[in-house]
């Protein structure tokens, strides 16, 4: 069985399976902002590098929506807001990148179900290096934001 699973081991690499080894990103305080199924929310978190490499976060999965995207917010004319899609974030060694409102979050678009108060929901955030990880994230109201 051993044999097996050393010759194996570079096909779980390939496919980005982090077997017993622990990921230098670590995922803080994911939460979903409360919507209801059909309409859009957003997922935020503090996304942890511990490494002294940079990694990069370039997609994003959940069965929640039919659409999932990294996105961030950008001040448009006017002083308007706007939101748009983004290819990667850079998480650079040894810092913390927060996904927050207004900032940087994964949209969760034409969701399908609704997402009451302390529902918990799953996504996979997938990385250049630390691979695949799954977060279970809490919903709960938005905070109110001061301008």
């Amino acid at each position: 069985m051993r044999k097996l699973f050393v010759a194996l081991m570079p096909l779980i690499a390939v496919a980005g399976i982090n077997f017993g080894q622990q990921s230098a990103i670590k995922i803080n305080n994911p939460w979903i902002r409360i919507s209801a199924e059909g309409s859009n929310t957003a997922l935020f978190f503090e996304l942890v590098n511990n490494s002294d490499q940079p990694d990069t976060l370039f997609e994003a999965e959940s069965d929640l929506a039919e659409v999932v995207e990294v996105h961030e917010t950008y001040k448009r004319e006017n002083d308007m807001m706007g939101m748009r899609r983004v290819k990667f974030v850079v998480i650079p060694p040894k810092s913390v990148v927060i996904f927050k409102p207004r900032d940087l979050h994964v949209m969760l678009i034409k969701l399908k179900k609704d997402m009451k108060e302390n529902d918990k929901g799953v996504a996979i955030l997938i990385f250049k290096n630390a691979g695949r990880i799954k977060l279970e994230a809490v919903v709960r109201n938005m905070p109110r934001m001061n301008n």
